[in-house]
């Protein structure tokens, strides 16, 4: 295939939205659509989503994007996928729903995570699966829901991701590639296949599961399927790709092994490709497969955009804003405040603390508060807090491995005129941000191009891609450092004290 010809069709299912965009295999976009959807919350650390509306969703956000003048959907030799991990729908026989998307903020499986650890081990699947024993992860919540909810449990005929439900009707095949499968808690990271110890636990038959396979295998598209009637040729392929974390690193220009890229949206990540499964001793990381011969690995911070979102409303009084005017408002709340926030420290634990603790009981903190502190004190001690978590994610990775000496910054938060610098003087590297800003749904149109066999490497074509460099300022990182360990000691005094309400002598 001529490489500069070749276009595919890239699409990224998120937590709050679809995007849909049209590649070439330079990186040069042609067409692009993005629908918004919601999440709710039924009950307190329950948050889910209607399956059928995101599907009808990402069928219109594809039409949309295909529709406008430049995409040329005749060109489009193939559709490839990203999406949100961590989600898990119960399906019947005949493919419908049998309940919403549970998605990965919801925290409803707290308790059978604490079980399982307290029973068989925190670390019991860690070594196989990549995954520590949290809330997050599908296989928790399908332990809640065997709890909860047994006739569901035994009557469902299969559980899928928001992925799944959106391509087998493109496909006709119950399919899920690796690292959504990794994402389960359930996938063995080495071998490839379902866990047998971790379905086994659940009495869960690996027929009730997708087949796993590569992000890069093809599939063809159904004649007939809701993309029909769109111009796209009969002889497209379909892969699909992989999990929006991971391809994250693709599309950021961080494909190289031990490239740390920090990804900062509604929640937060930082991660890296290697070469081999890893996996640390206290099971602070997780490691994804993503191809037959590629890791990610790295943690997730699960308190990021959500906590703008909240200050915003909750503290500022902005209730109802949009995500983008939510982080405008933080940012020029916290820009005048000095590193430091002059002694005030903010632990961001509104919702269930992923990376690097994994302690579901740690709440949102603030320590040191005095009536000489303002608004844009909390605000800057929030952003300081969300850097902290990401400085320890990092420094255990390069205990593990090799790293780079730079870390590539993406996502909703990349745009802030402070997190770049912040991030630079608190992990004492030079940050870069790339000037077009995608992230997981580039990293869906390379895995595509790769899997034609137009790129030979996963990265686009045409060389390093444009980026905005930060390096740190050293005053602000001396001051950092000190601040850094006292916010470490912090946290584990609260751990020390929930632990010791919760087992009195």
């Amino acid at each position: 295939m001529n490489v500069l010809t070749t276009r595919v069709l890239a699409v990224d299912i998120g937590t709050s939205s679809v995007r849909a965009m049209v590649y070439d295999a330079t990186g040069k976009i042609y067409a692009r659509s993005q629908i918004a959807y919601s999440t709710v919350r039924p009950a307190p650390y329950f948050e889910e989503q209607d399956p059928d509306l995101v599907r009808s969703e990402v069928y219109r956000a594809i039409a949309l994007c295909l529709g406008q003048p430049d995409a040329a959907p005749g060109e489009i030799r193939a559709i490839g996928f990203s999406s949100q991990m961590y989600g898990v729908i119960a399906i019947d026989r005949n493919g419908s729903p049998l309940t919403r998307n549970i998605v990965w903020s919801d925290g409803r499986s707290e308790p059978q995570a604490e079980a399982i650890k307290k029973t068989v081990g925190e670390r019991w699947l860690y070594p196989d699966t990549g995954c520590p024993m949290n809330s997050i992860f599908p296989f928790a919540k399908l332990a809640w829901m065997k709890h909860h909810e047994p006739e569901l449990f035994c009557s469902a005929a299969r559980f899928v991701s928001i992925k799944e439900y959106v391509t087998f009707p493109l496909i006709g095949e119950w399919a899920v590639d690796y690292s959504m499968a990794s994402s389960t808690g359930m996938f063995d990271i080495r071998a490839h296949r379902w866990s047998d110890k971790a379905t086994g636990y659940l009495g869960l038959a690996p027929e009730r599961l997708s087949t796993p396979v590569s992000g890069t295998s093809r599939f063809a598209l159904r004649s007939g399927s809701p993309l029909a009637g769109l111009g796209l040729p009969d002889d497209i392929a379909v892969f699909l790709g992989g999990g929006d974390g991971p391809l994250a690193n693709l599309g950021a220009g961080a494909s190289a092994l031990g490239t740390v890229n920090i990804d900062l949206g509604t929640s937060g990540a930082a991660r890296c490709l290697a070469s081999e499964p890893t996996v640390d001793d206290a099971a602070s990381l997780w490691c994804f497969c993503l191809t037959d011969d590629l890791w990610a690995s790295g943690g997730i911070v699960t308190n990021v955009g959500n906590a703008y979102q909240w200050f915003a409303a909750r503290v500022l009084g902005a209730a109802g804003l949009a995500e983008r005017d939510a982080y405008d408002i933080m940012d020029r709340t916290a820009a005048g405040i000095a590193p430091g926030s002059d002694g005030l420290y903010f632990l961001p634990y509104l919702r269930k603390a992923r990376s690097p603790y994994w302690d579901g009981r740690l709440k949102g903190t603030m320590f040191g508060l005095t009536a000489d502190h303002s608004a844009g004190h909390m605000a800057r001690a929030m952003l300081e807090a969300i850097a902290f978590d990401l400085r320890t994610i990092v420094g255990i990775m390069h205990k593990k491995m090799t790293m780079a000496s730079h870390t590539v910054l993406t996502g909703g938060l990349a745009r802030s005129p402070i997190i770049p610098q912040l991030l630079a003087d608190v992990l004492n590297t030079e940050i870069r941000v790339p000037e077009d800003g995608e992230g997981s749904i580039a990293g869906a149109a390379i895995l595509a191009f790769h899997g034609l066999g137009v790129l030979d490497r996963l990265a686009f074509a045409g060389g390093p891609r444009a980026s905005r460099s930060y390096l740190p300022d050293c005053a602000a990182n001396e001051c950092y450092e000190q601040v850094y360990r006292n916010y470490i000691r912090l946290v584990a005094a609260l751990k020390e004290i929930d632990l010791q309400e919760r087992n009195p002598s």
